[in-house]
């Protein structure tokens, strides 16, 4: 039977979050007794039916996984479309357009979607009722998860993954000790970097961790031929304003990059926003919608306006990449080429982004900023190019 704690707790005017530890506790012990069950009904199972929950395209970091088990008789991957389960007024809501859009971007890749929202009804489909129905569940997203997808729910049927679509670049420890983590099965990490940062704020001491790599540099790995210099990209993120962890540096740098780009149209720029930026900007209040629309019209005519989830081909051709999106900055790494970091004063960074960041230019102020473009772009220099190339190996980031 399902109690729900947290409406116990509210009615009663006190211990709240008691009676909420307390259901996570409950949900913690159905999940170990499930994964049993569910351990030993996979035993010698072929195919294994694995589905990708997916809400976001442009978040989509696990292709290298999803063609190896394509390859593999012993799986059967399948992507399973849904949408998130944010409020309207969140920036974060997802309306029937932008899942279609991200069911349209597998399906023209030829892949094995499945459509895990039913739009017409407005209704999400539990991955019980899925058909096929899922052995094995990757998550990417431990956000606005819809409980009957969620894994708790699947626990009943399926073991739950947890592969992030981002390398974190913080050491709070909500990357590793949400409800969604305590809830799933095994939680796949880079390198042994994090094993050791998150273990202490792990209830079990991080033994759902595994050390596997990182999906996404599998692209670079598998391309490594001669890299073209034909792009300049400059990708802000969308914490512009407002109470959030504030890594945009918007504010004194979006318009006077755009200026510099529509001066400069030789360097064929590429404007690649953090997803969410769009709508933040004015549902914040930090610019109003028509301005937003400009903004980006203006881009438009200055360059390309990128806002899909394929990325890395453009990262390879790319000269440079101007940035103050965390990921980015860690996934550029492995380009080789100069990145400047828009440097936020409330970024901190954890010890491995830090080391990262060193090996590219930081810029604090648009003074900096300059000093930085006129050096890279019109001077061609890159002062920190050989320190850069050593940090992949350094970070257990490499090809091995």
């Amino acid at each position: 039977m399902y109690i729900d704690y947290e409406k116990i707790g509210k009615k009663l005017r006190f211990g709240e979050k008691f009676f909420y530890e307390m259901k996570i506790a409950s949900n913690c012990a159905y999940i170990k007794k499930n994964i049993k069950k569910v351990k030993k009904r996979l035993k010698g199972k072929t195919p294994i039916i694995a589905a990708f929950y997916v809400y976001d395209d442009t978040k989509w970091k696990c292709q290298s996984v999803y063609d190896l088990m394509e390859k593999d008789e012993r799986f059967e991957p399948y992507i399973f479309v849904t949408k998130n389960a944010a409020p309207e007024n969140n920036c974060n809501y997802q309306t029937d357009e932008d899942f279609n859009k991200v069911y349209v971007f597998f399906k023209n890749k030829d892949m094995r979607v499945l459509k895990a929202f039913d739009t017409a009804k407005g209704r999400y489909i539990p991955f019980e009722e899925m058909s096929p129905k899922p052995d094995i569940i990757i998550y990417q997203h431990p956000w606005y998860v819809e409980t009957s997808q969620g894994p708790v729910v699947c626990s009943k049927f399926a073991l739950t993954y947890y592969v992030p679509y981002f390398i974190s670049d913080t050491e709070e420890r909500f990357e590793c000790d949400l409800r969604f983590h305590r809830y799933i099965y095994k939680y796949y990490i880079p390198n042994d970097f994090y094993k050791k940062l998150y273990s202490p704020f792990m209830p079990d001491n991080g033994k759902k961790l595994v050390t596997v790599g990182y999906p996404f540099f599998d692209y670079f790995y598998l391309n490594k031929e001669e890299q073209d210099n034909k792009y300049t990209i400059y990708a802000p993120h969308w914490t512009v304003c407002g109470n959030n962890i504030r890594y945009g540096t918007f504010d004194w740098n979006g318009r006077e990059i755009l200026e510099y780009a529509e001066n400069h149209p030789e360097l064929n720029w590429v404007f690649k926003p953090h997803p969410l930026l769009y709508k933040f900007l004015y549902t914040s209040g930090y610019m109003s919608k028509e301005a937003a629309d400009e903004y980006y019209r203006r881009w438009a005519n200055a360059g390309i306006l990128y806002d899909k989830g394929d990325y890395l081909d453009l990262f390879r051709k790319s000269r440079m990449l101007i940035t103050d999106c965390g990921s980015f900055l860690i996934e550029y790494l492995l380009t080789g080429k100069p990145c400047i970091h828009l440097v936020s004063d409330a970024f901190k960074g954890n010890e491995l982004v830090r080391r990262i960041c060193r090996s590219y230019y930081e810029a604090k102020t648009p003074q900096e900023l300059e000093t930085y473009l006129h050096m890279i772009v019109e001077e061609r220099q890159d002062p920190k190019k050989d320190e850069r190339e050593k940090v992949p190996e350094e970070l257990q980031l490499a090809d091995k």
